[in-house]
C-alpha cells in the first residue's frame, strides 16, 4: 500500500468524495465540504491513489495536533474493500511526526488497531436497520416505548416539517445549558452546516407541535443514500409531558421502513438517552476513541 501525506491544497476533492462513496464504512462526516466546514484546512492520507483516505483533522497551538470535530461523530481510515482493513496499523503509523497529539474517533469499521504507545477505547453509537416494514420493526419497540408512544398519539399534537433557525433556537433554549461546549461560534457552525445539507436536498427539518403551533420537539435530520444521521433533537418541558419525542421517532421509522436505510441515532453514552434510542429495537455499534500523547513531558500530563 502506497500512501502519500497530502496538505489541504493538494487535495483533489473530487476523488475524495468518490472514495468517500465508495467505501463500505461509509460515513457523512468524510465529505470533502463537511470537513470544509467543520475542520477547515484539514490534511489527508491518501493510499493508492485514493483507493483508501483517511482524514486528518489539524489544529496548531503551541504544537500541530489532530482532534475530533464538533459535529463529527466517526471519522478514521475509509476503504473499499476488508483487503485494506488490515492496513489500519500502517495507516496510523504514517501520521506525520510533527502531529505531537492525536485525540480523535475512528469509524466503525476500524476495529483491528493495536497499539504499544496509545490508547483505544470503545464508544457505543445506537442503529436501527430499517429494511423491514414498520409493522415488523414495531414490533420490537419496547413496552415502555409503546406506552409513552400511544400516549403521544393520544394527545393533541401533530409532526410537520421546520425550519433550521427554528430548530437551532429551539435546541440553545432547551439543551444549551446542558452542552456549554457549544458557544456562539459552533452554533453559527451548526447553521452553515445545516445550510449546507439543505442545499443538497439532504436535509429534513422536523417538530412536533401542539394545538396552538408550539414547538413541543424537533430534530436534525441528515440524509444520505444508505443512513439517516439524528444530529440533533431537543424537547421542552411539555414535549416530555406529552411524549413528543416518542411521537417524533416513530412518524420517521413509519416514513422510511421499508427502504435499504439506516437510522443512526448517534450515540449515545449516556444510559437513559441510549435506553430511549434501543427502545425503538435499535442496537449498539461501536467505533473507537484513538490518543497517542506524544508532547514533552511537562505537557503530556496535562493532556492525558
Amino acid at each position: 500500500m502506497e500512501v502519500r501525506h497530502l496538505k489541504h491544497h493538494e487535495i483533489d476533492k473530487l476523488k475524495w468524495d468518490s472514495s468517500i462513496e465508495q467505501a463500505i464504512n461509509f460515513q457523512v462526516y468524510a465529505y470533502s465540504w463537511y470537513l470544509d466546514i467543520t475542520a477547515p484546512g484539514w490534511e489527508a492520507l491518501v493510499a493508492d491513489d485514493y483507493k483508501a483516505v483517511f482524514p486528518l483533522t489539524a489544529k496548531k497551538k503551541v504544537f500541530r495536533y489532530l482532534y475530533q470535530p464538533f459535529f463529527s461523530q466517526q471519522l478514521g481510515f475509509f476503504y473499499p474493500d476488508k483487503s485494506y482493513a488490515g492496513e489500519l496499523k500502517n495507516i496510523i503509523k504514517a501520521i506525520p511526526e510533527h502531529f505531537k497529539l492525536i485525540d480523535i474517533y475512528l469509524n466503525y469499521s476500524n476495529d483491528s488497531l493495536q497499539l504499544k504507545n496509545g490508547k483505544i477505547n470503545t464508544r457505543k453509537n445506537i442503529i436501527l436497520d430499517l429494511k423491514p416494514e414498520y409493522k415488523q420493526l414495531h414490533k420490537f419497540y419496547s413496552d415502555h416505548t409503546k406506552r409513552n408512544l400511544k400516549k403521544a398519539q393520544q394527545a393533541q399534537q401533530q409532526v410537520s416539517n421546520c425550519d433550521i433557525e427554528a430548530v437551532v433556537a429551539h435546541y440553545r433554549k432547551n439543551k444549551g445549558a446542558e452542552t456549554t461546549a457549544l458557544t456562539k461560534k459552533h452554533y453559527d457552525l451548526l447553521t452553515t452546516l445545516l445550510t449546507a445539507f439543505q442545499n443538497r436536498n439532504l436535509l429534513e427539518v422536523i417538530a412536533v407541535t401542539d394545538a396552538q403551533k408550539n414547538i413541543l420537539c424537533s430534530a436534525v435530520y441528515l440524509h444520505t443514500s444508505n443512513r439517516i444521521y439524528y444530529l440533533l433533537g431537543s424537547t421542552d418541558e411539555n414535549g416530555k409531558e406529552m411524549r413528543s419525542m416518542f411521537l417524533m421517532f416513530n412518524e420517521l421509522i413509519s416514513k422510511y421502513a421499508g427502504t435499504d436505510k439506516v437510522l443512526d441515532f448517534e450515540g449515545s453514552e449516556i444510559p437513559g438517552v441510549a435506553r430511549f434510542f434501543k427502545g425503538f429495537g435499535a442496537v449498539k455499534q461501536h467505533y473507537y476513541h484513538l490518543h497517542i500523547n506524544k508532547l514533552p513531558l511537562p505537557i503530556r500530563w496535562l493532556k492525558k
